[in-house]
């Protein structure tokens, strides 16, 4: 599956998407510099180190940062706009003082810098004068051009479709597999290929919403004898995504109203929820800045992204095939959120509300990640 990065020890201190969890962001620090001057060489050393400042995420700064971000002002000159030092400091330390909206992290009152690493940062801003040119970025794509799909065209992502036909076909421990009931030889065949486009899905029996992954368990439990696969493996995926290639052209329908509305509010409502050390949430991403680079690799909105999932996923990091899910908890983790586990209802509400905003999207899954230039 591929590793995704550890967990910030200090993202525990910080707002979670749980909904249990009444914590918001800190309140807004005020704070004047310290007297003593920054050091300009060290500050740069800080502004491009993606553990500290992780300036270069959002902005263009000097000659030398390799994929400046657009999410936020080109500072590349930030010297010739006549900034008092001191704003600049309140700026870093925690920008929501100039404005309550900001998707600037509270660099100071969240801990992820302390005073002396906010002042270097301050005197290194302060001796950027030279506009850098950055050359044009690629032009979005629509859907059916961002990934490779599975079986169309040739990528790593067709072995997870060979092996999920395996995977399907595989006997339980009772001697019945996943085809007995939904193959073409089965005694009474049961389509599959709407079901990839109805979930997630309300269950009146369960009073809750859940994902293809809980019913593909529900399944192997009640008709296969065997144990329910752990959510996010290599083997739930691989099941996961060839059910959604057996629906491969139908349009995404997930019921948006009925019982389950109130998942999607509550999975609207995340969405919109910022969290984390960083203190971003999903919309500050794919929403408010969605087109804009951050760092090496487009925002995107998340109109038709549902449709993608399962996904061998390559971006800045190499996760392997993933669920939709998963993809979730990631996004907290680099985010520095303490993630929930991939059972948990607020993960599945969200991913029942990304769902309902790609209704009517074909379902192209599984699928790759394409790599900027392919």
């Amino acid at each position: 599956m591929g590793g995704h990065g550890a967990v910030a020890p200090e993202s525990k201190h910080f707002a979670t998407i749980a909904y249990d969890d009444a914590r918001g962001p800190r309140p807004v620090q005020k704070r004047a510099p310290p007297s003593a001057a920054g050091d300009a060489a060290l500050g740069k050393r800080l502004a491009h180190d993606e553990a500290k400042g992780r300036c270069l995420a959002c902005h263009v700064l000097d000659a030398g940062g390799a994929l400046p971000g657009d999410v936020g002002p080109d500072l590349s000159a930030y010297a010739t706009l006549g900034r008092d030092p001191a704003y600049t400091f309140q700026q870093v330390w925690d920008a929501r003082a100039h404005n309550p909206a900001t998707t600037m992290p509270p660099f100071g009152t969240h801990g992820l810098l302390d005073e002396a690493e906010a002042a270097h940062i301050v005197a290194y801003l302060h001796t950027l004068s030279t506009p850098v040119h950055v050359p044009a970025r690629p032009a979005p794509r629509p859907p059916r051009e961002r990934v490779h799909v599975a079986g169309v065209d040739f990528s790593a992502a067709d072995e997870y479709l060979d092996a999920g036909r395996a995977a399907f076909a595989e006997p339980g421990a009772n001697g019945r597999s996943c085809a007995s009931c939904h193959g073409r030889h089965a005694e009474k065949p049961v389509d599959l290929g709407a079901a990839a486009s109805g979930y997630p899905r309300y269950v009146e029996a369960l009073e809750r919403v859940i994902g293809l992954e809980e019913q593909v368990n529900a399944c192997r439990t009640s008709r296969m004898a065997s144990a329910p696969l752990p959510l996010g493996s290599r083997k739930m995926n691989l099941l996961a995504g060839y059910v959604k290639f057996l629906g491969r052209g139908s349009k995404l329908a997930v019921a948006t109203s009925g019982p389950g509305a109130a998942a999607i509010e509550r999975g609207r409502a995340s969405f919109g929820r910022k969290a984390g050390q960083l203190n971003l949430s999903c919309a500050d991403c794919h929403t408010a800045y969605a087109g804009r680079w951050l760092r090496g690799q487009r925002l995107q909105r998340l109109d038709h992204s549902a449709a993608e999932w399962p996904k061998h996923f390559i971006a800045v990091h190499e996760l392997g095939y993933i669920s939709l899910r998963f993809r979730i908890q990631h996004c907290q983790i680099v985010t520095r959120t303490a993630p929930l586990p991939l059972h948990a209802q607020e993960y599945v509400d969200l991913e029942y509300y990304l769902a309902s905003l790609a209704n009517g999207s074909a379902v192209l899954a599984p699928t790759q990640t394409r790599l900027r230039g392919e």
